[in-house]
């Protein structure tokens, strides 16, 4: 039988040592900068009373606010990039408020230098001041001022009453170094990057302008003549879109079913009655001045679009035979809504 031999093999081992090493960075201030910022305290009210009007082109200033604070022990500079954006990078200019019924306002921002105010990843320009040094234990604040202004060509005018209202945030980027060239390295390593909301807004009110009239002229006529009709004068009017309104006309007279008197030039010592009628012909519905904002009474109502409308008046005289002569009157226009 052949023996079973067990052989121990001795492990032998040695030290093998690991070194741990923690590398500095070569600059530590970015740890020590903090920045924060802010739009206007918040909000950017462009105004309580857009219309038809001023859609177009009404402006507003106010101010981006920025502050950073150095808790180190060592002087440092900081750099700050400050761009916006509300959540639509696609629609970055113009940015849109949005309002009842789907409606709209379209404004853009911009920097001081007419540049328009974005950020590094869509359309517009971030706002970014040379580096600045911060002494420890200091914060330095700092602002520039921002235009918002409503823009022409995005049909603002056919905005319907109401707020309307953009959420958007200030993008805030910020990095430090011992030297000015902070700048340079903002977008590498280690560094702030935080969002800060604000809101604009823009209130649509109701709102009419008359934008025109034209008189009527009735031209010579016979002293046998009947029955006589004028209808040349259209009154044109730009209402808020969605917005009731309710036309009064009223003579000089003051008589409130429109019936007028055209008075001689320059004696007024003869008088030519009229009636004024919102239809034609003789027979045609008076148009009078018992009209408010709630209730048409003898006037004639319409509904804004935002663009301007036209409303035709019609005048009837019953009889020529008066002393000859020129004959006329003034006529108010009043538009309730």
């Amino acid at each position: 039988m052949k023996p079973l031999k067990v052989k121990l093999f001795q492990w032998r081992y040695g030290l093998f040592l690991l070194p741990v090493v923690l590398w500095s960075p070569v600059n530590s201030a970015q740890a020590d900068i903090t920045c924060t910022a802010s739009m206007n305290s918040g909000t950017v009210n462009i105004d309580n009373a857009i219309t038809p009007v001023n859609a177009d082109n009404k402006a507003i200033t106010g101010n981006l606010n920025y502050s950073c604070t150095n808790n180190g022990t060592s002087p440092a500079y900081a750099s700050v990039h400050l761009g916006i954006d509300d959540g639509d990078s696609a629609t970055l200019n113009p940015h849109y408020m949005s309002g009842p019924n789907s409606s709209k306002l379209a404004f853009t921002m911009t920097l001081p230098n007419g540049a328009l105010w974005g950020n590094g990843n869509g359309s517009g320009s971030e706002y970014h001041p040379d580096p600045f040094l911060i002494s420890p234990s200091e914060m330095i604040t700092r602002s520039v001022v921002i235009k918002t202004t409503l823009l022409f060509g995005y049909h603002n005018a056919y905005a319907t009453e109401g707020v309307h209202v953009n959420n958007s945030y200030i993008t805030l980027t910020y990095d430090s170094a011992t030297d000015n060239t902070a700048r340079l390295n903002y977008r590498n390593g280690d560094q702030g990057a935080i969002q800060f909301p604000f809101t604009v807004q823009a209130t649509v009110v109701s709102s009419c302008l008359i934008n025109s009239a034209s008189n009527i002229d009735l031209g010579s006529q016979p002293a046998n003549l009947t029955n006589i009709t004028g209808y040349n004068s259209v009154i044109n009017v730009t209402c808020t879109n969605d917005a009731l309104y309710n036309i009064g006309l009223s003579p000089s007279n003051d008589n409130a079913d429109g019936e007028g008197v055209m008075t001689e030039t320059p004696s007024d010592s003869y008088g030519v009655p009229y009636q004024l009628r919102s239809t034609s012909g003789v027979g045609g519905t008076i148009w009078g001045n018992t009209a408010t904002s709630d209730n048409v009474g003898n006037g004639v109502a319409g509904t804004g679009s935002g663009a301007p409308k036209s409303h035709t008046v019609y005048v009837t005289v019953p009889s020529a035979d008066f002393k000859p002569g020129n004959y006329s009157d003034i006529v108010t226009i009043s538009v309730n809504y």
